[in-house]
């Protein structure tokens, strides 16, 4: 399964749906203003002249799709991430002009690692898991805090790495 098969599967199927009404209501609304009175009068040249308006405006309704698709991706990405879904899906809907999707990009937590023993998540502050104890990540020997492996000394109290 590809990296975008797993993203793709975050988004509900309600926002799927959604997507695809929205799309197919606006080709019948435009189809409807535009095609459908040139057609019933039988104007073949001002039918001709119409068409092309129309396909113009059908690529209004791609971004509009793409918004519901990113609206949804956000509440799937936010369960994920042991964040509040549905709060950050109403920010990302209601602060205009797709801000509230963007700092949703910015200020979502990182996605939490499943402890080894348990399976529990643990977030990523946490070197041991809350539930059974077990180490999750490397932790500085002196005074237990996350560290990363390519660090040489812990940041929270200077002990070299290298003995952990």
């Amino acid at each position: 399964m590809s990296r975008f098969d797993q993203e793709w599967a975050l988004v509900p199927n309600a926002a799927r749906w959604l997507a695809v009404l929205l799309s197919l209501g606006f080709v019948a609304l435009m189809a409807g203003i535009f095609l459908l009175p040139a057609f019933a009068s039988g104007d073949r040249h001002a039918l001709w002249t119409l068409v092309p308006i129309f396909l113009v405006t059908l690529f209004g309704i791609v971004p509009l799709s793409l918004y519901v698709l990113l609206i949804g991706y956000v509440y799937g990405d936010a369960g994920r991430r042991g964040m509040n879904p549905l709060l950050w899906t109403l920010l990302a809907i209601f602060i205009p002009s797709a801000i509230g999707v963007i700092l949703y990009f910015i200020l979502r937590e990182p996605i939490s690692v499943p402890c080894p023993s348990c399976g529990v998540p643990a977030r990523k502050g946490h070197a041991f898991c809350a539930s059974c104890g077990s180490a999750v990540r490397r932790a500085c020997a002196q005074c237990r805090q996350p560290i990363e492996p390519a660090w040489r000394n812990c940041p929270s109290c200077g002990a070299p790495t290298s003995a952990v």
